[in-house]
């Protein structure tokens, strides 16, 4: 926030520690005390949420009431006014101080540890969770849930190292979850990474428990001993998904060292169902402590808990049968037995130590370095697999020995006789475009980014390296949606060093400082091979140095009115609806139908967690504001008559909602209407991906992903859609919210939990328990819609290049 002063008060702002998409943390001077302090700004909407700051001075008193050595003081915390730096206006502008701790926070030492194969020491593990555990149980003894425990959350106190020689852990953000979910974005929660640790009920849109916590510190011990995260995705949409169906990998399975007796402790932790997990924090540590044979602390020993004299055992619900695991994805289900995986050999290198990217905190963060196991010091080690026979091995080795000099003796002989050419081999894998979401004016921010992942790619030669080009359209005459021809669009050098890593490739090329459409002017990609040292802005002529090619489908469609083609299809998916650009506004349909989506999401929730039965008239014009909002999304602002009364003031942006997410008017969608009252965002993405589908020159994948999007869409805005459910849903209580005693009513709350329920599933999709499959929402239908401009590069390379 570029208007923040550099004084708060008796503040001087002196370093920002850390910014989000919701707030941002600076360290600063107390000038009256002559101290450094800690100062949290928050970014609320207020133009959407005008009871904000009674909200904030609620809630900030109850988390300045906690007073525990293991979490963060609030000390202070001030309403200011500002000058919004758009209109001039004064706004609030929110603050908390706090105690400065000293030290990195748990999520840098788990990368310089775990993440590289050092697993901390058994000691070192008890001794974190310990303290970890003493100060969640004291805030939930006062009836505080923390709803964000995350790594980064816990700061470690380099001032204090008597108990954990990494520092003494603090937990910070008490309370800040649930203040926050009622001005900020879903996404920008996920961009902060919150989904690699949120337990399955909150990812399904409730607001959490005590065991949410618990769940959550089960993720960071899965994460401390494997070196890796239960689970990963490509997009926030992914993960979440896995966290309500999927089970984790075995943790034996990633790091050997890992106990039987530590991986039963973490499995009840990361149940499924809230109920089957431990009591309490503390109970928790103390069953890491017996499963690593680590002495309990006499913190935890004179807490009076019940002396365990095993580990507990899973305890078996419908989410988390025992004995099965299974992994679960929309397009794939593994499911394995763990009783068939006790007797297999340990290997010297797991399978899923591979290099991956996590967004937690806005940095990448790798885990375990390739083929190196991370090892859980002084854990006793699972029973080796018997040894092979020295006879076998040594015949194995010896036929091999004879083959492969058999092998050479032919090459050479054969290499006498021919001239063989070095033959470069189609790499598997895919490059796609990806947006950043550092939306602007216009298309800034969507299809910025390129994302390449391939396999199988042979090294460059000795002094050359691969130089990666993204090139304009195969017909830069051919008119584009616009109806005018586009212009020719000089090559994009993404890279001329292209990294390879045994025949892999894992780069993300970022665009350019100002976020710009990348999709918008390319839609081909070329690989050449050249001099390291060439700064050529085009690739070279010579065509001997073109290795790889792809091209966007660019062939128009048969039978398609404005004879396009899918890429233009896509590009008003992604960045360019020109029928919403007649309206003002600016992006693809793909992102309202998310951001809107996710809105929707958050404000029935809001509603449903304000919802009390002792409501009071002001509470209750609060949330039927929330209902107001909903419906302005889901009918427009032409539309919303249908519903509610013109008299009702809007509660939603009126530009954001100009075009419905749902088709509710008779005159919407007509032809010689679509400039003024175009159909709902659901009904025109079918559309559009109606038309891909039908392309002639789309790779199959591309085929199946918009059959895809299109059944996904279906369960959003058909009649018994997800997001037609909640309009009705909405409306009902709308009518209802207008006398409170009406609105305090258990028929009242029971709507609210299903418009909720309803709500979630149209965001993150639902499982189907009957056939184990998970029904798509709008995460995936964002993620389809991003891999539909990808690239399969081949060597086939046209001529005219």
């Amino acid at each position: 926030m570029s208007s923040i002063p550099q004084r708060l008060d008796k503040y001087e702002l002196a370093e920002r520690l850390g910014q989000g998409g919701a707030a941002e943390v600076w360290k600063a001077l107390d000038t009256q005390l002559q101290r450094y302090v800690a100062i949290k700004i928050l970014h609320p909407n207020l133009r959407e949420d005008p009871h904000f700051v009674a909200r904030f001075q609620r809630e900030a008193q109850l988390i300045a009431s906690l007073h525990h050595p293991n979490i963060v003081q609030i000390h202070d915390f001030h309403v200011m006014q500002i000058p919004d730096a758009e209109t001039g206006a004064s706004l609030p502008l929110a603050y908390m101080v706090m105690d400065y701790v000293e030290g990195q926070t748990l999520a840098e030492y788990i990368h310089e540890t775990s993440n590289i194969g050092k697993v901390p020491s058994p000691a070192e593990i008890v001794g974190i969770f310990t303290s970890i555990s003493l100060a969640i149980d004291y805030a939930h003894s006062k009836g505080m849930i923390h709803r964000d425990i995350k790594p980064a959350n816990i700061l470690l106190d380099r001032r204090n190292t008597a108990r954990n020689p990494m520092g003494e852990p603090i937990l910070t953000d008490f309370g800040i979850a649930k203040l926050m979910s009622s001005m900020s974005s879903t996404q920008n929660s996920l961009q902060m990474g919150t989904p690699l640790y949120l337990s399955p009920e909150q990812a399904r849109g409730e607001s959490g428990s005590a065991r949410s916590d618990l769940y959550s510190l089960g993720v960071i011990l899965y994460e401390m001993v494997t070196g890796v995260l239960p689970f990963r995705g490509a997009t926030p949409g992914e993960v979440i998904m896995q966290h309500v169906n999927a089970t984790p990998i075995v943790p034996s399975l990633i790091n050997p060292s890992v106990p039987a007796a530590l991986g039963d402790v973490i499995t009840r932790a990361m149940a499924k169902d809230p109920a089957a997990r431990y009591a309490s924090a503390a109970e928790l540590t103390v069953a890491i402590a017996s499963a690593l044979n680590v002495p309990l602390t006499e913190a935890l020993s004179s807490s009076n808990l019940p002396s365990l004299s095993a580990v507990p055992q899973p305890v078996p619900s419908p989410y988390n049968p025992v004995g099965s695991q299974s992994i679960t994805s929309l397009d794939t289900q593994i499911s394995y037995s763990t009783a068939s995986m006790e007797n297999l050999p340990v290997q010297n290198a797991s399978p899923y130590a591979q290099p991956f990217v996590a967004s937690g905190g806005g940095s990448a963060v790798p885990n375990s370095t390739p083929g190196l196991v991370p090892t859980l010091m002084a854990m006793p080690a699972n029973p080796p697999s018997p040894p092979q026979s020295t006879h076998r091995r040594r015949t194995g080795y010896i036929i091999g020995t004879v083959i492969f000099v058999v092998f050479l003796l032919g090459a050479g002989l054969l290499g006498a006789f021919f001239y063989l050419p070095i033959l470069y081999p189609a790499p598997s894998g895919h490059a796609f475009y990806i947006s950043s979401g550092q939306l602007g004016d216009g298309a800034q921010g969507i299809a910025d980014e390129i994302q390449i992942d391939l396999q199988h790619l042979p090294a460059p030669q000795a002094g050359k390296s691969y130089h990666v080009w993204l090139l304009g359209d195969q017909d830069p005459k051919r008119r584009d949606d616009l109806l005018v021809p586009r212009p020719v669009t000089p090559p994009i050098l993404v890279t001329n060093n292209l990294p390879v890593a045994n025949g892999t490739v894992h780069f993300l090329y970022r665009g350019d400082a100002q976020h710009n459409n990348l999709l918008s002017n390319t839609s081909r990609m070329l690989i050449t091979e050249e001099n390291v040292a060439s700064s050529n802005s085009a690739p070279s002529p010579d065509h001997a140095t073109r290795r790889y090619f792809a091209a966007l489908p660019q062939a128009p469609i048969p039978g398609d009115g404005n004879d396009f083609s899918a890429l233009i299809h896509v590009r008003h998916l992604f960045y360019n609806e020109t029928d919403a650009r007649v309206l003002g506004l600016y992006g693809g349909l793909d992102i309202y139908t998310f951001r809107n989506t996710e809105k929707i999401l958050e404000w029935a929730v809001s509603a449903r967690d304000d919802w009390s039965d002792t409501l009071n008239a002001d509470q209750a014009t609060l949330i039927r504001n929330q209902f107001i909002r909903i419906l302005d999304f889901l009918d427009g602002t032409l539309n919303r008559h249908v519903d509610i009364p013109n008299t009702v003031p809007f509660m939603a942006d009126q530009q954001i909602a100009r075009i419905s997410l749902l088709t509710v008017a008779p005159a919407q969608g007509l032809q010689a209407n679509l400039d003024k009252n175009p159909p709902g965002d659901i009904d025109h993405m079918q559309l559009h991906v109606g038309q891909v589908a039908k392309a002639t020159d789309i790779t199959p994948e591309m085929r199946q992903r918009a059959q895809h999007i299109i059944t996904a869409l279906l369960n959003l805005g058909g009649k018994q859609g997800w997001l037609a459910n909640v309009r009705t849903d909405a409306v009902k209580l709308f009518n209802m919210s207008q006398n409170a005693v009406q609105l305090r009513q258990p028929a009242a709350r029971a709507l609210l939990d299903e418009m909720v329920t309803n709500a979630t599933y149209a965001y993150i999709g639902k499982l189907d328990p009957a056939t184990n499959i998970v029904q798509p929402g709008v995460t995936q239908i964002h993620d389809d819609v991003q891999h539909l401009a990808t690239f399969t590069l081949t060597t086939n390379i046209p001529d005219h290049l």
